[in-house]
């Protein structure tokens, strides 16, 4: 069962005139999604596709339709062009359940005060070296995202926090191992995602995870670059994120990082199903004629620039 929180009238109107909403926009974006998915042979079939996640493209789009059309495709042409990023739908089974192992990652069920998502990815602490595989890591992020849409409701954006003060001295020779995978995922959560991320907090970073945060910094655009803060304790959290907000073993009031990360591995169980159906439908798409090569394609996946 979905446990994430909407936002209060007072936050939600808040929201809707950052986003330039206006009565009505939704429905017609989604309409416009719709007939654009249906009047494709590219494409899977708008019943495919929930109302939530259309409505997610056009809000995260902020009412831009020729946007939200961009995003949309490239959503569903990566899960055909990039299969390996999505053939894994569960959390609770090898090989992502292992993931868990290493990593816990959470969506917190709270809004911030100014209507903002929190995700949680934490390095858990004495986890097993065999479990360090990034590739498996950015497959688990992608799926718990994917998840996460089928769910979400009107927000004003993402805040991520990575605790890494667990994570020891061989993560970096794993991560220059799957930075192919690794960059791939991140162009495809700012090209493909309808997400508005507004923070990026890593907490505890030991220096010799310099290179490798570098390594991720580079992956993306100068606007996001900016917009990461790093700070050397969790108390330090509560200066951006209320703690109604924050779990309890961080000082905050919501339950514990390790209870919300066994109720979302249930989740993604529960909607596996509808990724299911949406993995088909894209991978039965025929491929467009000019369209065939996914490190340069022509329209919307070129601007994914995957390399």
């Amino acid at each position: 069962m979905a446990f994430l929180q909407g936002p209060s009238l007072k936050q939600a109107e808040i929201i809707k005139q950052e986003l330039g909403e206006s009565p009505g926009d939704i429905d017609r974006g989604v309409r416009d999604l719709r007939s654009m998915l249906a009047a494709s042979p590219c494409l899977p079939q708008p019943e495919n596709i929930s109302l939530r996640v259309l409505e997610l493209f056009v809000r995260g789009c902020r009412m831009d339709l020729d946007r939200a059309r961009t995003k949309l495709e490239a959503y569903c042409l990566a899960r055909a062009r990039c299969r390996d990023l999505f053939e894994h739908l569960s959390l609770s089974v090898p090989p992502l359940s292992n993931v868990c192992k290493f990593m816990d990652i959470v969506v917190l069920p709270k809004l911030t005060d100014e209507g903002y998502r929190v995700t949680i990815f934490r390095i858990k602490a004495e986890y097993p070296e065999g479990t360090t595989d990034i590739a498996n890591t950015a497959r688990a992020v992608l799926l718990l995202s994917d998840a996460r849409m089928h769910d979400e409701h009107l927000i004003a954006g993402d805040v991520f926090v990575y605790e890494v003060s667990q994570v020891r001295g061989s993560i970096v020779a794993h991560v220059a191992a799957a930075i192919n995978t690794v960059r791939r995922a991140i162009h495809l959560a700012q090209a493909a995602y309808p997400q508005r991320l507004k923070r990026i907090h890593v907490v505890g970073s030991p220096p010799f995870l310099a290179s490798s945060l570098a390594l991720t910094r580079n992956c993306v655009n100068e606007k996001i670059r900016r917009r990461y803060y790093l700070h050397p304790k969790l108390d330090e959290l509560k200066d951006h994120i209320p703690a109604r907000v924050l779990p309890r073993e961080w000082g905050g009031e919501e339950e514990s990082i390790e209870l919300l990360g066994k109720k979302w591995r249930r989740r993604v169980d529960e909607i596996s199903p509808y990724l299911r159906i949406l993995n088909e439908a894209c991978n039965i798409a025929p491929t467009p004629l000019n369209d065939v090569d996914i490190y340069g394609t022509v329209g919307a996946f070129r601007k994914l620039d995957i390399d």
